[in-house]
């Protein structure tokens, strides 16, 4: 019997190659600048795109590849990259399915988890627009489940191997996420710090043995993935001038910092919260002052402040840095202002599962995905399971729950300082998933190789 399960996966090839043959992306915003670059990449090598570096380059090469598939075997280059992105989905379908057995759910719990993961309007729109978001799915998930194996192989006193060997393969595909979204580097070292301080908590107790052990997977684990990060900025900075990830952090810090900084009416607030599920809530009540909360706004105060740095002849280095302190002492003057905002732009990734855009579907999804009860179901659903989730894992006290949730929060919270939009979300959807699948699942944390 242990095969049935199974059988909902027979479904996904099908209608996975269903969505393939039968959609097409809308080129548009974001998607056209990454059909640039993949063209850049193609007709002018590596050395032009990082010349004028200022995006993660890991999608923009899988549009490369794609295009060159194109050129072999003729269909338009969406068709290959599409089938890319689904192997993807494929790799995070299965991560899916491990980590929520290593947080202890049963079989049936952790499949149905994955199942949904590939049916979910939000995950597959992702797949099929010209957006990265799709580049990022796999990364997370199966970072942390090494994350994970490493902390319980240190907790448990394995071998300092076993603990180097996890540390290290959860630092290369954290460092994969990072080749999608370079904001994910201030996450994962905050992450990671969590290896430290377990590392001080055990030399307190005197636990020699286990201090070591979390000591040599904080060095592999922070070094390592550090160590690439500081290697890209310096790349970056070899090519283009620029000692950073990409070029956009510290402007679209300070257009989100001073759209937010700026008085607050009654108005203003209820624009603020009926804005978070992004589900034009917002718009049906108050119109165009909606715009206020949204990135053109911040937008349009980032250009102001560029062009200004620029009239006055300031070089890259010069910019970046007045913008950042601008930012910090902007937060600093009113601190509640900022972490009350923050608050509520955090909020915005429990509602992941979301409207889908800029893809074209055959009429009968079209239809449905167009429904308002059906996406609003979806959205408020997995939103409202999605926090009970995170309160639950704290709550069991079991390392494993808690890193999960932690990673969350710390995604969430690094994001939150900035305007984010709901597909900035799709890159941990597969931990929402995960965790409430696990709290369905209701049993212990076992070890993996009971699976």
């Amino acid at each position: 019997m242990s095969w049935l399960p199974l059988l909902p996966f027979v479904f996904l090839p099908f209608y996975w190659a269903y969505l393939l043959l039968n959609t097409q992306p809308v080129i548009i915003f974001d998607a056209v600048a990454y059909d640039e670059l993949g063209r850049q990449i193609v007709n002018h090598g590596w050395g032009a795109y990082f010349h004028t570096l200022n995006r993660e380059p890991l999608f923009p090469y899988l549009i490369a590849c794609a295009m060159e598939l194109s050129k072999t075997f003729g269909p338009l280059y969406h068709f290959f990259l599409k089938g890319i992105l689904f192997v993807f989905l494929a790799m995070t379908l299965f991560g899916i399915y491990r980590l929520t057995r290593l947080l202890g759910a049963g079989r049936v719990a952790a499949g149905i988890g994955a199942f949904y993961a590939g049916i979910s309007p939000a995950i597959l729109n992702s797949t099929l627009w010209l957006w990265s978001e799709a580049a990022a799915l796999p990364w997370a998930v199966w970072g942390l489940f090494f994350f994970i194996k490493a902390w319980r192989s240190a907790k448990t006193g394995r071998g300092l191997r076993r603990v180097a060997a996890f540390a290290l393969s959860s630092a290369l595909l954290f460092i994969g996420l990072l080749m999608v979204k370079a904001v994910v580097s201030a996450v994962v070292v905050l992450f990671g710090l969590s290896l430290l301080v377990t590392a001080v908590s055990f030399f307190v107790r005197r636990d020699t043995s286990r201090a070591l052990a979390f000591v040599v997977a904080a060095a592999v684990f922070l070094g390592v993935f550090t160590a690439a990060v500081e290697g890209y900025k310096a790349f970056n900075y070899q090519h283009n001038g620029n000692y950073a990830l990409t070029t956009r952090f510290h402007w679209a810090l300070y257009g989100n910092t001073a759209r937010r900084m700026q008085p607050l009416s009654p108005d203003r607030i209820s624009q603020a919260v009926l804005s978070v599920p992004r589900l034009g809530f917002c718009e049906r009540y108050y119109g165009q002052a909606c715009v206020f909360w949204s990135f053109q706004t911040s937008d349009e105060i980032s250009n102001q402040a560029n062009a200004y740095c620029r009239a006055r002849g300031f070089s890259e280095a010069q910019q970046r840095k007045i913008l950042m302190d601008s930012s910090f002492k902007m937060m600093s003057q009113q601190p509640l202002q900022e972490a009350l905002l923050s608050v509520l732009e955090g909020a915005k990734m429990l509602f992941w599962e979301n409207r889908v855009f800029f893809v074209h579907y055959p009429p009968v999804l079209s239809a449905l995905y167009s429904q308002d009860l059906f996406v609003y179901t979806l959205c408020f659903g997995w939103a409202f399971f999605g926090l009970l989730a995170l309160a639950f894992a704290f709550t069991r006290r079991y390392s494993e729950y808690v890193l999960t949730a932690g990673f969350l929060l710390f995604f969430m919270g690094v994001h939150s300082i900035f305007f984010i939009d709901i597909r900035y979300a799709l890159p941990v959807a597969p931990l929402f998933i995960v965790l409430v699948a696990a709290m369905f699942g209701r049993t212990a944390p076992r070890q993996l190789e009971q699976d």
